[in-house]
């Protein structure tokens, strides 16, 4: 598992409205996105 997630099973990225909508989730395995949202990743270059 990512370093990044050790302690945690997902990361959930919301809009901040009384009602929030769900933007992206990401765990160590996946990334969901609703549409047009983008996610960029850096890999460790070790």
């Amino acid at each position: 598992m990512s370093d990044t997630l050790k302690d945690y099973t997902k990361i959930v990225v919301e809009t901040d409205e009384e009602n929030p909508k769900k933007i992206a989730e990401i765990t160590p395995t996946d990334v969901t996105l609703a549409d047009g949202y983008r996610v960029r990743l850096t890999p460790n270059h070790d």
